[in-house]
């Protein structure tokens, strides 16, 4: 469930051409690496007319959370690969959650 107090982040990644698909399944697999700091919830959208830019929403449990996934050094190794498939510098925001279905 998403809380107004939990730090999230808006990423958008564009992919060199014929890196977009690569750029999925390594932005997907970063998720799966056990990081007990890493997003408690997070979905990777693709727009229907540009298959090779990421959009990614994550949320974090707290801020020393947030602070401590992106200050980490093994996982700046994995962000190191997908910023190797990007076109261009990559976009983040950080957001908190105003309204959401998942709320509580």
């Amino acid at each position: 469930m998403l809380d107004a107090r939990q730090p999230g982040t808006v990423l958008k990644f564009t992919a060199k051409p014929g890196k977009g698909e690569r750029l999925f399944e390594l932005t997907n697999s970063l998720h799966y690496t056990g990081d007990p700091d890493g997003p408690t919830d997070w979905v990777l959208c693709r727009a229907e007319d540009d298959p090779d830019t990421l959009w990614a929403f994550e949320f974090y449990k707290d801020d020393a959370s947030f602070e401590r996934h992106f200050s980490d050094p093994v996982v700046d190794a994995g962000h190191d690969e997908v910023i190797d498939l990007l076109a261009g510098p990559p976009m983040r925001v950080t957001v908190r959650p105003v309204f959401s279905a998942f709320a509580g």
